[in-house]
């Protein structure tokens, strides 16, 4: 009877076990699927809540700089769709340890609605940056939206301060190489959309870019001080003097010195 009695203890600890380490793999399984792989940084596990309303800036730059610092060869910032995340103003800074990361924009992205809600030190240059970037994808389906409609309306002479606030750039890639950016979807900056600036070997890609006709100054897509840029199969239609820039199947390569 006592054998009996070991070999049944023995054999329900065998059981728990097995659940035991069942569960284990199915909640590991369950987190890199969540965003928790060891080459998957999801915003929202880092804080950010994706409401339109709460400032998710925090969990952005944590995500970023988890990514940034990881030993992965390809670590990709996942950016969740079904979601709206409001930003402040934001810049990505490089010298990260892979050379291959990704930037999966899939949820919607806004700025502060009203011009004096931006949390700029001095001036805000731009909205959101990425810099000292080498090997760089930003890609996805989503919305980058600057809710830009109360910066057009502000003047030189609305300033209190000499003119010394200026309409921030939406999108910025600078002193940066090898940079592709594809997919998404670019609204109502409050000045020019995107802008590569001192940087080589950029291709932008299947692009929408949109803004009314009446937004002043809201290019499309600004570059200077950059080389070897190419842009193909993107739309264009932004207020820059004129309303309408179609580029489809067109393949553009663009050197400035």
């Amino acid at each position: 009877m006592a054998s009996l009695k070991k070999i049944l203890a023995l054999v329900v600890l065998i059981e728990c076990t097995i659940l035991t380490e069942s569960s284990r793999l199915l909640e590991k399984k369950k987190k890199k699927n969540d965003g928790y792989g060891d080459n998957i940084f999801n915003v929202v596990n880092f804080g950010a809540i994706g409401d339109g309303l709460k400032d998710d800036s925090k969990g952005f730059k944590d995500a970023w700089d988890a990514a940034c610092g990881s030993s992965a060869s390809s670590p990709a910032v996942v950016v969740p769709q079904g979601k709206t995340f409001l930003l402040q103003p934001l810049t990505f800074n490089g010298r990260c340890n892979s050379n291959n990361i990704t930037f999966q924009i899939d949820g919607k992205l806004i700025a502060p609605s009203e011009p004096s809600a931006w949390e700029c030190k001095r001036n805000c240059h731009h909205w959101i940056g990425f810099k000292n970037l080498d090997g760089l994808s930003i890609q996805g389906s989503g919305t980058i939206n600057g809710q830009g409609s109360k910066w057009w309306k502000l003047y030189c002479k609305d300033y209190n301060t000499g003119c010394q606030l200026r309409k921030p750039t939406g999108f910025l890639i600078a002193n940066s190489k090898n940079v592709e950016i594809s997919g998404l979807t670019f609204e109502d900056s409050p000045k020019m959309h995107i802008a590569f600036e001192s940087s080589t070997s950029i291709h932008a890609s299947h692009l929408r870019i949109k803004a009314p006709g009446n937004s002043p100054n809201t290019d499309g897509i600004h570059i200077q001080r950059s080389t070897n840029v190419t842009i193909h199969n993107t739309t264009i239609q932004t207020g820059l003097l004129f309303s309408l820039l179609v580029l489809f199947h067109l393949y553009v390569t663009l050197f400035q010195y």
